[in-house]
């Protein structure tokens, strides 16, 4: 990484903290922190700072994507240590300096291998989104809401197993996705409660009762609310009425327009508040890249424009990316850009336990900061105080 003795000051533009939205704005940055927030009257920049004139330009803290299996040809369980930091480093032209590479359900060499290289990836080297965390996604899930999870990876959980992938992770396991009504789930429930990691629901059948006993037990997230799940009946509520109704249940929103109707977004951001909502582009390999055929884990998925698809017509992950995801939401919504950009930033930070130094732009918190246009379009990306991502036409 760059040295930090840089300092910088981003003015003129709206800054959404994302408590608060302060107009003609002033960041100050020194040494990879935020030193100060307000508006552009109330302070000077230092002499020697690296001015960016944001005028005209929304400034947010970086985004943090906690479901997301893959970017620009690179794919979280095939491309190996090189491949998951080729992905972070792409993924700071959306505007997100922070991320969960997230696996998908295979045999347990193949997922031990998978955490393995992630936790290598963890490991900071230049220019490239921090990895705060691991998510798990399967491989004890429900076999019938499977979606474009691999069946032959799918399985009855098995603690020891658990295990292992905690020991490799070292600590960065933060998210492990698991149907509540599989044998042995409340027992996989604890054990990720007690390493800390947030035992989340999601390719599931389960019903109300079977979702609240998993809640009861600690599970405190949901994986893709209305997705790989049954419907939100009004006789038969199932597991997204649940994750709805309690309080402390966070849940994951694909808001790409495709994967959940705008209508049932505003439903799920009113019923939960913005607090509860967790936006993730749960985005493939193929973003970033030209229509075709692309991996995601042992599956082929073909992507024709925002739609990606197995070839038996099942939706298999997404194109989105945390910009777009900001942008849709706020359409889909009518929610003030705070609120929608607490859900890109502070929530998942709290989610993936890094909200100490990310998520928000406070004195004394990492500078990750992201630049964007009125169209939601990346016109730079700050990371820990350095300029790591431009787009000359637009900054």
């Amino acid at each position: 990484m760059a040295h930090h003795s840089s300092r910088l000051a981003i003015r003129g533009g709206l800054c959404v903290t994302p408590f608060q939205e302060i107009p003609d704005s002033l960041v100050l940055v020194e040494d990879g922190k935020i030193r100060w927030v307000g508006p552009r009257t109330a302070a000077e920049p230092e002499e020697g700072a690296t001015l960016l004139d944001a005028t005209g330009m929304i400034v947010t803290p970086g985004f943090i994507d906690t479901h997301v299996h893959g970017s620009h040809g690179c794919d979280v369980m095939n491309d190996g240590v090189d491949g998951i930091r080729r992905m972070a480093g792409h993924l700071l032209s959306f505007g997100v300096t922070a991320f969960c590479p997230t696996t998908i359900s295979a045999c347990h060499d193949e997922l031990r291998r998978a955490v393995d290289w992630c936790r290598e990836a963890a490991r900071p080297t230049g220019l490239a989104a921090r990895i705060v965390g691991v998510h798990v996604e399967g491989p004890y899930i429900n076999v019938r809401k499977k979606g474009a999870q691999p069946a032959e990876g799918i399985r009855e959980p098995d603690l020891d197993e658990c295990r292992e992938y905690l020991a490799l992770a070292d600590g960065l396991l933060r998210v492990m996705t698991l149907a509540p009504e599989v044998p042995g789930a409340h027992d996989l429930i604890r054990l990720l409660a007690e390493h800390g990691v947030v035992p989340s629901l999601g390719h599931s059948e389960a019903d109300y009762e079977t979702a609240m006993a998993a809640i009861e037990a600690g599970a405190c997230r949901a994986t893709h609310l209305f997705n790989a799940m049954p419907p939100l009946l009004h006789r038969d509520p199932g597991l997204a009425a649940a994750a709805l109704n309690h309080m402390e249940v966070q849940v994951e929103l694909i808001t790409d327009g495709i994967h959940v109707a705008p209508e049932m977004v505003r439903l799920a951001i009113r019923a939960k508040g913005t607090e509860g909502v967790v936006l993730i582009t749960d985005a493939m390999s193929a973003v970033g890249m030209p229509d075709g055929e692309y991996q995601l884990g042992s599956h082929r998925v073909t992507v024709r424009g925002d739609h990606c698809t197995l070839a038996d017509g099942t939706i298999a992950s997404s194109m989105l990316t945390m910009n777009r995801a900001v942008r849709n939401t706020l359409e889909y919504t009518g929610c003030s850009l705070a609120d929608v950009v607490r859900m890109a930033t502070w929530v998942p930070a709290q989610s993936a336990g890094c909200a100490d130094c990310k998520g928000t732009l406070k004195p004394g918190k990492d500078a990750d900061i992201a630049i964007l246009d009125g169209d939601f379009r990346v016109a730079a990306t700050i990371l820990e105080g350095e300029i790591v991502y431009r787009t000359p036409r637009l900054l």
